[in-house]
């Protein structure tokens, strides 16, 4: 909420065809009882939402005059509804007054039979917020921190081509269509419709100076003759009197229309506004003849009065400026762009926090992969030959030469070895693989354990052994020892007999799958072989039974009979002594 003191400030047009102008001020306007004297007003408000406008019309002057009212009392309407609102759609108030003044002014137009245009500048201020309305030629600057900022732009053919590059500013106003306006109130359906300027969005401050300026102040008073009582530190109604003055000194007598708004505090609680309407002031207007050139002797004694063109100016004032002010300038900005930035500028954060967690995610959980502790990139040892080494990979090289555009000698597989010889350079080093290659190698292929020392192994699928191209059997014969008893009757001595049954050695051969039709010696000695072993075998078997039961026989008969009949020598030989 902004507390705010306004003073207004109209001279009556006293030239034929120039454009008629009127004030609307907070809720008053200009009435037609007001004619031909001076209009001026001056009040205080702290109202929520405050509005301040600026009318200029250009067509014949008697009906200009009465448009301008009938556009006063349309707009004080259209206020009336808003002013006591919290808070504003400006947009839909914006679109509204635009299109019913429009509309009233083509209406107008038509009951006459003449075509009106008619320039509009209007402040809005809601809050601490300043936003302007603007279409045609009229004017609207800021006064703070010791600089004036021009806040709209004239609607013109001739400020087309300045903008275009086609005619230098300083041409602009003698140019034949500077008066030709492009965008105005009382544009036909046939014509387009109406564009009005509607971007300026202003954060107020504390002694904050606004003004709207007629088309005799803003464009045929000097700039620098304008803007040095701007920047004077004094009150609205003295400083709007003085801005009068200085023009009637200069010589106009038309287009004297002046609101000055000083923005005391942007922070009070709402209030009703106070309207004096019959306040009297300091300044004084001067007379139209006589003192033109004391008055503008007294007003810039010590000004340059040299024409310039600039509306935007840095200036200090001398001994009689205002005091120093030590906040920077509030940025003129575009509502859109501020709005765009409250939606954009979130979602980028967003997306980064959701990038950057992305990321500390990752890290954490790959921490281990990314980051190895355990193993090293230089694989190779320091510089003892004749290590063996095993390599990394599959189709490892082995170069003719210690570089990659040698020829490749050999390749390596996986878990082969081989042994250092040299270490060329941080690259390479001179090896010699287990066929006798000498050659060189990348030192980054190579580790020094085995790397398919932890690999799975493979279930085997065929029989391992090789197929045999000879073979030798050896068989052993059969050897039985018998031991055949005989006994002498006579000599009753017993006698051993040791048969030992000889053993053959069998030798078998194996035809290899290439020749299938064995040599005719291998064959005759294998039949001849067993032929021999067989009746060998069978012969030495029979008699060896033969032997062994006779003899087994005889023996048992041999122990029967001694057992049954005593020893000889105890048998008395036949006749006895007797018989001797």
């Amino acid at each position: 909420m902004s507390k705010t003191v306004a003073t207004c400030i109209a001279e009556t047009n006293l030239v034929q065809g120039e454009p008629q102008e009127n004030v609307f001020f907070l809720t008053l306007s200009r009435k037609i009882e007001d004619f031909p004297n001076e209009f001026l007003r001056t009040a205080k408000s702290t109202s929520p939402i405050q509005i301040y406008a600026l009318f200029s019309t250009i067509g014949p002057d008697n009906y200009a005059a009465v448009l301008n009212l009938e556009l006063n009392a349309e707009l004080e309407k259209i206020a009336s509804k808003c002013s006591n609102q919290a808070v504003l759609d400006f947009d839909g108030f914006a679109n509204q007054v635009i299109n019913t003044l429009n509309v009233k002014v083509c209406n107008f137009a038509a009951n006459k039979g003449t075509q009106f245009k008619t320039s509009m500048s209007m402040f809005v201020i809601e809050g601490d917020i300043l936003r302007v309305i603007h279409v045609g030629i009229t004017k609207a600057v800021l006064f703070r921190n010791n600089r004036i900022m021009l806040l709209t732009e004239e609607q013109t053919v001739a400020h087309r081509y300045v903008q275009m590059g086609a005619i230098q500013a300083s041409e602009e106003l003698t140019h034949p269509e500077n008066m030709n306006l492009t965008q105005y109130l009382g544009k036909m359906p046939q014509e387009g419709p109406v564009n009005a300027d509607k971007k300026v969005h202003v954060k107020l401050q504390d002694d904050d100076e606004l003004f709207l300026m007629g088309v005799g102040l803003s464009r045929k008073l000097p700039s620098q003759m304008r803007n040095s009582i701007i920047a004077k530190p004094l009150s609205t109604e003295v400083k709007s009197k003085e801005i009068i003055n200085a023009a009637v000194s200069y010589g106009l007598k038309a287009g004297l229309t002046l609101i000055d708004v000083k923005v005391e505090s942007t922070f009070l609680l709402p209030g009703d506004a106070v309207i004096n309407s019959n306040l009297k002031t300091d300044a004084q207007v001067s007379s139209r003849p006589g003192n033109a050139a004391k008055a503008q002797s007294n007003a810039f004694s010590n000004f340059d009065t040299e024409d310039d063109s600039s509306d935007t100016i840095n200036f200090v004032p001398g001994a009689s400026g205002s005091g120093s002010y030590d906040e920077e300038e509030e940025p003129i900005v575009n509502e859109k762009k501020e709005k765009l930035k409250t939606i954009i500028i979130p979602i980028v954060i967003f997306i980064i926090c959701v990038l950057i967690g992305f990321g500390a995610t990752f890290m954490i959980f790959n921490m281990k992969n990314l980051i190895s502790f355990s193993e090293t990139t230089t694989v190779l040892p320091n510089n003892v030959i004749g290590t063996v080494l095993y390599a990394a990979s599959d189709g490892s090289p082995v170069y003719s030469t210690p570089s990659l555009d040698g020829t490749v000698i050999a390749q390596l597989k996986r878990g082969d070895t081989v042994t250092l010889q040299e270490i060329t350079d941080a690259s390479f080093s001179k090896i010699v693989t287990k066929n006798n290659v000498t050659g060189y190698v990348l030192s980054a292929q190579f580790l020094e354990e085995d790397p398919t020392y932890n690999d799975p192994t493979t279930a085997m699928t065929a029989d391992p052994t090789p197929v045999p191209t000879s073979e030798s059997t050896s068989e052993a014969a059969t050897s039985m020892t018998t031991t055949a008893v005989q006994t002498d009757r006579f000599n009753n001595e017993t006698q051993a007999t040791t048969t030992t049954t000889t053993s053959e050695t069998t030798t078998v051969a194996t035809v290899e799958p290439g020749d299938p039709t064995p040599t005719p010696t291998e064959s005759t000695t294998e039949s001849t072989t067993e032929s021999t072993t067989e009746s060998t075998t069978e012969s030495t078997t029979e008699s060896t039974t033969e032997s062994t039961t006779e003899s087994t026989t005889e023996s048992t008969t041999e122990s029967t009979t001694e057992a049954t009949n005593p020893p000889a020598d105890d048998v008395p030989a036949p006749g006895g002594e007797d018989g001797n």
